[in-house]
Formats: structure tokens, C-alpha cells, sequence
């Protein structure tokens, strides 16, 4: 079974950087491209609770940044959520996106500095998110079929570094 470890260097639009790890992207574009990126691998239904977190080393100009989770058809060159098959908490304005563009009240905007946390439980089929490690509640309900952990960005110098368990995580209560 494999798991979640960097981000997928051949899914993904050309205009987003990843580091030698990784783990790190960085948005190259002027502004005039949405784009999501995948991880290496999809979470299996079997782990029952995969967790991974995201620190926004640098929320760019526009401070548009989604994570959330995605199925493997869904175009990355979009905005993360607004497609059938993905969904996010957003960056600029703290709403849940779910197969639209029309998002939904539910946490705290997230800028630099911040660790966002996306928790996928496939025993109750939910997610949630955390950010610097308070747990911001039940997001999405219904979880099904093979899921990726996305990333989406469409801000001018935007960059972000993902955790996907080699190191503690920020979570109240979780270790290495």
C-alpha cells in the first residue's frame, strides 16, 4: 500500500514549481492561471484516518490557496472545489468549496505563517480541517472513492510546504 509522500512532479499545470523534495511549490505565473497540484499517491480507504498539513510560507499576492482533496479525472487547471470530484477550505475568504463556485461559511481566513491540516476519516466518511493545530470541525461528510490530497494556488508568489507525516505534525495530541 502506498501512501501519500511528496507531490506529483506529472500532475500538474507547468506553472507550478516544486522543490528537489517535493514538498515545497511555488505559484509562477503573473496571475492569469488557476492550478491544483496532486500527491504522489491516493490515500487508501484502508488506512481509516489520513492526516497531512500545509504551511503557507508565503500567501502571494491574491492569497488564494485551497486544500482539500481531489479524485484522479479532476482538471488541475481550475480552482480547487468548484469542480464535480474535488473540494477545498479556502485561503482568502475561509469558505468550503464542494463541486461549485459557491462557497460556504466555515473557518477563519489563513495567510502566512499558518499550517492548514486536512484530516480524511474513512471510518464516518468525513473531513476536517485544522489550522495551527486547533481542529476547525466537521467540513465535509460523504467521503468516497480514491481521493488525492490537492493543493490549489492562483496567487503571484504564492508558496507552500506539505507535510505528509515525516515530521510532527501540529495537531494537538498527534506525535512522529
Amino acid at each position: 500500500m502506498d501512501l501519500p509522500t511528496a507531490w506529483n512532479l506529472d500532475d500538474k499545470p507547468f506553472y507550478l514549481s516544486i522543490d528537489l523534495s517535493g514538498l515545497r511549490v511555488n505559484y509562477e505565473d503573473l496571475g492569469s492561471n488557476i492550478g491544483a497540484i496532486r500527491a504522489n499517491h491516493p490515500i487508501p480507504p484502508q488506512c481509516k484516518l489520513f492526516y497531512f498539513e500545509v504551511d503557507i510560507i508565503d500567501e502571494g499576492k491574491n492569497k488564494w490557496i485551497g486544500i482539500g482533496c481531489s479524485k484522479k479525472a479532476v482538471n488541475l487547471s481550475g480552482t480547487l472545489g468548484w469542480y464535480y470530484g474535488s473540494w477545498s477550505y479556502q485561503g482568502n475568504d475561509g469558505k468550503l468549496y464542494y463541486f461549485s463556485g459557491i462557497g460556504n461559511p466555515y473557518g477563519p481566513l489563513f495567510s502566512t505563517g499558518d499550517t492548514i491540516g486536512c484530516c480524511l476519516n474513512f471510518t464516518n466518511n468525513t473531513v476536517f480541517y485544522t489550522k495551527n493545530g486547533i481542529n476547525l470541525g466537521i467540513a465535509f461528510r460523504n467521503l468516497k472513492d480514491s481521493l488525492y490530497h490537492c493543493v490549489g494556488l492562483y496567487s503571484p508568489g504564492g508558496s507552500i510546504g506539505v507535510n505528509f507525516g515525516s515530521k510532527k505534525f501540529k495537531l494537538a495530541g498527534t506525535t512522529e
